[in-house]
């Protein structure tokens, strides 16, 4: 070892600060996995570093370090144990990478090969933590500078980096990467690390009056789709996720359903099925979106007796699942406890008479709910982001005074009136809509279409019914900014970018960029894995029932044709030697021609050479014949006298 060590050089000033900001930047990737305590008292570490750089202090003695260790794993252990297990690695890697920044040795080449080494344990939890497009290549970029002063800190004083060379070898490891990517198994405990308890965001376990447009304040992402099947109409995008059927007066909760369900022999028309596959944002909940009734999800998703998808395990980061969904009503169950769906707590006597009344006036529940939607649309009632607060009475507040409120108000209020007029009824809280993106090749949800609305039970299925288009039904094809007053639009909140008319078109590429490597990319689970490599096993039983002896045989003519026409083309479109040329040529080995002589005195000096001049004037007579008078026959016999004249030749050599 100290003889490995004293090969190399001191590790250079200018790397140490770049494996300081390095760590720095890591922090700020890492940032969501930390509280703000660890937060605070990584970066406090992190500047104390800087004294050593700008001012030449000594390292961190090893008993230090171990002792500033000691204490603040235990804090994490006694402080933070809903870290999670991804969270608390990410902890300890980094405080590790940073404590040995702080001992680092300029001299002690095994110092900065530990640093080194945890440090590309935290990329790797970056690339965990981070999952969209933009994080991806921001962390990349990061890497790559790493790699940099791995090479920096072990090589030669005044070196600099090969990028060529890096370059030429970064392309032969690609194709070992894809092979990797496309063949490496999905093992879920290396694929999905469970998080921390993150807070959560989307709809929640309760609904009130408020929680929807505090949702809709925000431009966020919920999730994205993609349609195998046709595309739904606007009045067909109700994504159901969560159902809320406990009311205590002020707030309505949702009722706990472990039960899981199987609908895919129920009946229905193949016109009103969609197949879909949707890529959802980390929420830290366990709630899906679907269409409809979901007759089928791929595992671990499941569907329960309320007709809602779920995860098995909190949502912490993206992911993706396939649907199929029909869009009829949803059946009850057998056995049902539909009477929780008819509990009212004590108050709003104003609205229970209300209830009464149209209950006396329509018999059925159908003929109900069309009465409450023409009460709410000739009631004078106003869609509003920013309704006047409601306490005491809620509804009877609602329906007689404030007469203004969002689609969670609507949709309690009309649940109430049903419940008390004795028709089953619950909130179905989900997304309304979305943006179709890339020439519609897929639908984007954002926390922006955040909906309530009401499910009623009439001949053992849950009816939807939604009353906010009672009274803006332009919220089927508007967006929420063409609805909502002056006043209301001040609440939103939005990407300043997204609204520059010269950025709008670039943010585009970018969102539709990073859907399609969440689609293709981050979507590749295990379930694709298989059918990727299904086709290809039967693209090669395919291939190996083929007759190939016919197919070698072919070949084989097809390559010999081509040679035999290649052969062909150099005979014809090669020229004969010039017949002069040809003459010495095939005489020189016995008299060489001198550059002055012509080919006739060349002959006469042969014949007199080798006492042949009878043969050489024969020779001689045929070349005139040909070369001067132009008469081609006289070729034959000259050739045939040139290979008699050799013959002679070589007897006389002998």
């Amino acid at each position: 070892m100290l003889a490995n060590q004293a090969s190399y050089p001191a590790v250079p000033s200018p790397v140490i600060w770049r494996l300081w900001l390095i760590q720095s930047l890591l922090l700020l990737l890492l940032a969501p996995a930390f509280n703000f305590w660890s937060l605070a008292i990584f970066a406090l570490l992190l500047l104390a570093k800087l004294p050593q750089l700008l001012l030449s202090r000594p390292a961190w003695s090893l008993k230090l370090s171990n002792l500033l260790a000691l204490t603040i794993v235990s804090a994490l252990l006694l402080f933070a144990r809903d870290l999670g297990v991804l969270h608390l690695m990410i902890h300890l890697l980094l405080l590790a990478a940073i404590l040995r920044l702080l001992g680092f040795r300029q001299n002690d080449h095994a110092d900065v090969q530990q640093l080194l080494w945890v440090q590309y344990f935290l990329f790797a939890c970056c690339f965990i933590l981070h999952q969209a497009l933009g994080m991806a290549l921001l962390v990349f970029m990061l890497l790559l500078l790493q790699l940099q002063s791995h090479y920096l800190a072990f090589a030669a004083p005044g070196s600099t980096f090969p990028y060529k060379s890096a370059l030429k070898t970064s392309l032969i490891f690609v194709p070992l990467w894809l092979g990797l990517f496309l063949l490496f198994p999905r093992i879920a405990p290396l694929w999905a690390l469970p998080g921390a308890k993150q807070a959560m965001t989307g709809l929640g376990d309760e609904l009130n009056p408020g929680s929807i447009e505090r949702l809709v304040e925000s431009d966020e992402l919920a999730f994205r789709v993609e349609f195998q099947s046709r595309l739904p109409q606007p009045d067909e995008l109700y994504w159901r996720a969560r159902i809320y059927d406990t009311f205590d007066g002020n707030s309505w909760r949702r009722r706990y359903n472990n039960d899981l369900a199987d609908f895919s022999k129920i009946k229905h028309n193949s016109n009103l099925s969609f197949s879909y596959k949707i890529i959802v944002e980390p929420h830290q909940q366990r709630h899906l979106y679907s269409l409809g009734v979901p007759l089928k999800v791929n595992y671990p998703q499941r569907i329960d007796t309320d007709a809602l998808l779920s995860s098995p395990s909190v949502l912490s980061q993206r992911a993706s699942f396939q649907v199929q969904s029909v869009l009829t009503p949803v059946p009850d169950f057998p056995g049902a406890k539909n009477n929780t769906n008819l509990q009212l707590p004590p108050g709003n006597p104003k609205s229970r008479a209300l209830a009464a009344q149209l209950a006396a006036e329509h018999k059925t529940p159908e003929q109900l709910v069309l009465a409450i939607g023409r009460y709410l649309r000739e009631g004078g009632f106003r869609y509003s982001l920013n309704p006047p607060a409601l306490s005491g009475d809620q509804i009877d507040m609602f329906l007689w005074q404030s007469k203004s409120g969002f689609c969670s108000h609507y949709a309690q209020t009309t649940t109430f009136l049903l419940r008390a007029a004795g028709v089953p009824a619950r909130i179905v809280g989900g997304y309304l809509g979305g943006e179709w993106r890339d020439n519609q090749s897929y639908l984007e949800v954002t926390q922006r279409a955040a909906h309530a609305w009401v499910e009623y039970l009439h001949q053992g299925a849950w009816h939807k019914f939604d009353p906010t288009l009672q009274v803006a039904p332009e919220r089927l094809f508007a967006s929420l900014e063409d609805l909502l007053s002056a006043a209301d639009l001040l609440r939103l909140e939005g990407n300043w970018l997204g609204r520059a008319g010269f950025a709008k078109q670039l943010l585009q590429q970018l969102e539709d960029l990073d859907y399609y490597w969440s689609r293709w990319v981050l979507g590749f689970d295990n379930e694709q894995q298989q059918s990727l490599l299904g086709s290809v096993k039967n693209r090669l039983l395919e291939l190996a029932a083929l007759d190939w002896w016919y197919y070698i045989k072919i070949i084989l003519l097809l390559l010999t044709a081509t040679l035999l026409s290649r052969l062909l083309w150099l005979r014809l479109t090669t020229a004969p030697p010039v017949i002069s040329v040809w003459l010495v040529q095939e005489l020189s080995p016995w008299l060489a021609k001198t550059p002055e002589q012509t080919v006739l005195q060349y002959l006469a000096a042969l014949g007199h050479h080798s006492t042949l001049q009878q043969q050489s004037a024969v020779v001689a007579a045929h070349y005139q014949q040909l070369v001067f008078a132009g008469d081609i026959k006289a070729e034959k016999p000259l050739r045939a006298e040139v290979r008699q004249l050799k013959k002679l030749l070589k007897q006389q050599r002998r």
